[in-house]
């Protein structure tokens, strides 16, 4: 399963590749386009006044290239446009690129969709500006513009196509994971493969009755996964540690260390911890509202999406007024204050 989603992986970054390199011939075939048009109507402009100047009438070559004078002055405009629209191709095919792991995520999908317009209007300009003079539409110039705006078409409908099945996979299984309280072991394996499995770089849980039963589900939801994972910010409260929390605590941080994982570990305010009642769990990617993870296998309940915006504004608001858990050991170990 890991091959093949690393095989997925790059495939996508080949064709985003591609797909700027298409972006960036039709950006380089504008200025082209644009210096042919400023030449035939410098060549018309000329011979006019040439002509005027001599008394004359304009040369026969020529007459077909002033009479289309009008017609290559708003083209020359028009193709100013069709830049613009190209270098914006440019621009969101990069913005694709970078966030490329994050393909699901809202920021990809809204940039690829913006190729996807841009590409569509740029078609369309492109040719309304060429249909006002003749041109040889099959030199060698012109085909190698077509098989970019055929690639870039083609590749803008497929990311479009993937991203969007792909979200409606994850969204499928994410509302669909329900959990029996009759198989508890089975339940872990489907929450491991299901949800835990795809997380990466900055985790974050929020959950306020965290204890040793906890430390010990989440280490068997993320042990085949912390080669993907950074950071593990842990948002609870006080009230359910039980006597061997902190001796649990301390050795899964640093086995987690070993395995190159922060964790850090945030205890609520007093207020806080009153009003909190939801569970998630989120990364940059994903989030998602789960039972209490000591007793996430045994609790019949569904495992539902979360908005990533609401998951993040809500850990950080709580993050805000929370005490770090080596302070709060501390001042326990202090006592008291007379």
């Amino acid at each position: 399963m890991a091959e093949d989603e690393n095989e997925e992986s790059k495939t996508y970054k080949y064709l985003v590749l591609l797909l700027g390199f298409a972006s960036l011939v039709l950006a380089a075939s504008t200025i082209y386009t644009m210096e042919l048009l400023a030449i035939n109507y410098g060549v018309g402009a000329g011979a006019v006044l040439q002509s005027m100047a001599d008394k004359t009438n304009v040369t026969a070559s020529l007459t077909q290239t002033v009479a289309q004078l009008d017609n290559l002055s708003n083209s020359i405009k028009e193709i100013y446009i069709v830049s613009l629209i190209a270098f914006g191709m440019i621009g969101s095919a990069l913005v694709v690129y970078i966030t490329r792991y994050k393909r699901s995520g809202a920021l990809s999908r809204r940039y690829s969709l913006m190729h996807l317009t841009l590409t569509v209007i740029f078609i369309a300009l492109f040719f309304i500006v060429l249909s006002n003079f003749p041109i040889n539409y099959a030199n060698p110039y012109f085909l190698l513009v077509y098989a970019a705006m055929a690639t870039a078409l083609g590749i803008d409908l497929y990311l479009e196509f993937v991203i969007k099945r792909k979200q409606m996979i994850v969204s499928i299984k994410g509302s669909g994971l329900r959990i029996d309280p009759n198989v508890p072991y089975t339940n872990l394996i489907r929450l491991r493969e299901g949800i835990f499995s795809k997380l990466s770089g900055n985790v974050r849980i929020v959950d306020k009755h965290f204890n040793s039963d906890a430390i010990a589900n989440l280490h068997r939801l993320l042990e085949t996964n912390t080669s993907r994972i950074n950071k593990l910010d842990i948002v609870t409260s006080a009230e359910m540690f039980d006597s061997k929390f902190q001796e649990n605590y301390n050795d899964f941080r640093n086995e987690l260390r070993n395995a190159g994982v922060e964790l850090n570990c945030m205890l609520m305010s007093r207020e806080d911890s009153i009003a909190q009642h939801e569970r998630f769990i989120f990364d940059d990617a994903r989030a998602y509202k789960i039972p209490p993870l000591n007793i996430i296998n045994k609790k019949s309940e569904h495992i539902v999406d979360l908005r990533i915006g609401e998951a993040k504004n809500r850990f950080d608001a709580l993050a805000r007024n929370a005490t770090k858990y080596d302070n709060y050991v501390v001042k326990q170990a202090r006592g008291p204050e007379v």
